[in-house]
């Protein structure tokens, strides 16, 4: 992984000279991540294993082939005989297999469906962590740049007995804060960046500089949008294919309650004599098909009352994570334009140069609005992570 003070390097040259032509945006990114990732292969060769099985589950069976050999007696010809057997359910039995097997194949798909939705909604929540860090080292190397003037001006201010010893100290504690703060954000963009380079299954470091790390647009979703959630969320998509199963799974149950048969040929040699004959059978499975068609049963009632939980579940988190969001986004409404439109740390300079702020003010001053503007970095990032995880049913 990239030192920090050598990322902490890069990540300003990107910062202040923008070398990235064409940025990604965070849901391009975080595609990107997703299906490069080991995973995403693993799970493509797990589904048309899994595809693959289930198509046999409707294929007719094998037939059989069984022979005997006796040896008789000095004098006495030996005896043998050989058979070819072919056990054939009922005939709709297959066709309802076949139809349980493709329901079986949905269900998979869209199983595989909602794990990726979960990881690429994993994914862009880390994506917005590392954007929040990244905004937040732009202010604090903005601070930190302020702050090298703030520093000269308070030693020449010392030097002709303006300032007392005890003020120069606050400065550099003041200066060692923001350090401090820069590394802090640094170890925490280092572990963001680790977690997702063990999902991209490498180093992730050089499709992060090419992102935009600026977080996407906010809007509150519309009524008609939250409405469709129940039935766009893939997790509720794959519990109700697996009601759908399980009635395809009762049909079966119900064919395999038929007879069943068997057919075959025979061919004996016997005292010097061949014979040939056919072979015929039937079982009628009265004992075991009632526990099957029992569990057939059970199994919908089972997959309704999961579908019926898992809705449930979603829209609940839903309507929660909605109202949090708006919540939010108001509070940014509010903070956003009063941080945003004026340029408080040169209002500021041009205050303490006029004497109207001494040096000690002035910081505090301008440490009140640079710590609103991290808290608006915070706002927007639990912003984004909140509409990310609607849009995930959107």
């Amino acid at each position: 992984m990239i030192s920090r003070v050598l990322y902490s390097t890069i990540l300003l040259v990107f910062c202040f000279n923008g070398l990235v032509a064409k940025a990604l945006t965070l849901d391009e990114t975080a595609f990107e991540i997703l299906t490069k990732s080991p995973q995403y292969k693993s799970q493509d060769y797990a589904l048309t294993s899994t595809i693959n099985t289930l198509k046999t589950e409707s294929n007719l069976p094998d037939p059989e082939a069984s022979g005997e050999y006796l040896v008789m007696p000095q004098d006495v010809d030996n005896r043998w005989t050989a058979q070819l057997e072919w056990g054939v359910e009922w005939p709709g039995v297959y066709g309802a297999r076949g139809k349980a097997a493709k329901a079986k194949m949905s269900v998979a798909e869209k199983q595989l469906a909602a794990e990726r939705a979960e990881k690429l909604a994993e994914i862009k929540d880390l994506l917005l962590d590392y954007i929040r860090s990244y905004q937040k080292l732009l202010l604090l190397e903005e601070l930190s740049q302020n702050n090298d003037t703030i520093y000269r001006l308070a030693q020449e201010a010392a030097r002709g007995g303006e300032m007392t010893v005890l003020d120069l100290n606050k400065v550099r504690l003041e200066y060692a804060n923001i350090r401090v703060a820069k590394a802090t954000l640094l170890d925490e963009q280092a572990d963001v960046i680790a977690n997702i380079s063990q999902i991209y299954g490498k180093d992730c470091v050089d499709l992060l500089f090419t992102m935009d790390k600026t977080f996407p647009d906010i809007y509150l979703p519309s009524e008609e949008e939250i409405a469709r959630i129940k039935e766009n969320a893939p997790a509720v998509q794959a519990a109700l294919s697996e009601i759908k199963t399980a009635e395809m799974g009762k049909k079966v149950a119900k064919m395999e309650a038929l007879p069943n048969l068997s057919l075959g040929y025979k061919h004996s040699f016997e005292d010097g004599m061949h014979f040939n004959g056919a072979v015929f059978g039937v079982s009628i499975p009265i004992f075991s098909s009632r526990g099957k068609q029992k569990a057939a049963k059970a199994e919908i009632l089972d997959a309704e009352v999961k579908a019926e939980a898992t809705a449930l579940e979603i829209e609940t988190e839903a309507m929660a994570t909605l109202k949090r969001l708006e919540l939010v986004l108001q509070q940014i409404n509010e903070i956003a334009p009063i941080i945003e439109n004026a340029d408080y740390n040169s209002t500021l300079l041009k205050a303490y140069k006029n004497g109207v702020l001494t040096l000690i003010e002035y910081i505090s001053d301008r440490n009140y609005f640079t710590t609103a503007a991290i808290e608006l970095v915070s706002l927007r990032h639990n912003a984004a992570k909140a509409l990310a995880f609607l849009q995930r049913y959107l």
